[in-house]
């Protein structure tokens, strides 16, 4: 492990932690293994199949940049329910206790259950965890581009993206800024997501996310608008700079009706997905 030495933000925590729970075996589920239902399609042909922009929705307990302590409760099975009654594509889970309150094995209980293509969105050093979201019924995985820049990783990018093809997953790479595009489009993923908030200081700039989605267009590669997605108008800005989806994750779970907000950020869809 190589990182930059300086105090440590946020992103630098939260490698500092997996590190930890790799050493100590916690992504070694071998008895714990996953199929996703029957008829799960692929991320990214979910997303694009369903209108623009396609809906992906995060399932976590807390997170560093919300102000309130621990989100509103919901368990798998109503997170589920209401993803769908919203008319989501896809879903994400945040696997990590540390910081977030999730869990390896609720990743599990949601991905067994999920007719939707699940996200494992942990942040992935290393190929045990590739390997982790594999079993556990993961569509794809997500990889920090900024950490090949910025060390921490125990294998290059590129070998986590060849581990994660290796295991049926999709590539979702993701970036802050302008200047890791390059890292992130070398990886030949499947999505690329532009996050708006910086994971080292938490500071949030959309206006940032949305040159940054511009930039990224004509790669021929579907772009995800992720963070800072309060209503509509967010949906839309990203939208109109390039964004084929967008991941909603702190405002769904606090609204008083998740469904009915997932419904506001893209009036003209339909209520609920139908089964396939």
């Amino acid at each position: 492990m190589v990182l930059n030495r300086r105090e440590p933000g946020f992103l630098r925590q939260m490698v500092q932690e997996v590190h930890r729970e790799l050493e100590e075996g916690v992504y070694e589920v071998p008895d714990l293994r996953v199929e996703p239902p029957p008829g799960t399609g692929r991320l990214a042909s979910e997303l694009l199949a369903g209108g623009s922009p396609g809906l992906i929705v995060e399932l976590k307990h807390t997170s560093p940049g919300y102000r309130e302590g621990k989100l509103p409760a919901l368990g798998p099975e109503r997170f589920l329910e209401v993803a769908r009654a919203g008319g989501a594509e896809a879903v994400s889970v945040i696997p990590q206790a540390f910081r977030f309150g999730g869990s390896l094995k609720e990743f599990a209980r949601v991905a067994r259950q999920s007719p939707l293509p699940v996200l494992f969105k942990d942040f992935v050093l290393d190929p045990r965890q590739v390997r982790a979201a594999g079993r556990l019924g993961a569509r794809a995985v997500l990889l920090l581009a900024r950490l090949e820049r910025e060390g921490g990783l125990t294998s290059p990018l590129a070998e986590l993206a060849r581990e994660a093809r290796r295991n049926g997953l999709e590539v979702v790479a993701e970036v802050h800024q302008e200047a890791d595009l390059p890292a992130a489009l070398a990886l030949r993923p499947d999505l690329l997501g532009v996050n708006a908030r910086d994971l080292e200081t938490l500071e949030l700039d959309r206006d940032r996310a949305l040159r940054t989605l511009a930039a990224a267009r004509g790669h021929g590669v579907p772009l995800v608008g992720m963070s800072g997605i309060t209503g509509p108008e967010e949906v839309s800005a990203y939208h109109r700079s390039g964004a084929d989806a967008v991941l909603v994750g702190t405002r769904f779970l606090e609204a008083e009706d998740p469904a009915r907000f997932l419904r506001s950020l893209r009036p003209l869809r339909r209520p609920e997905r139908e089964r396939s």
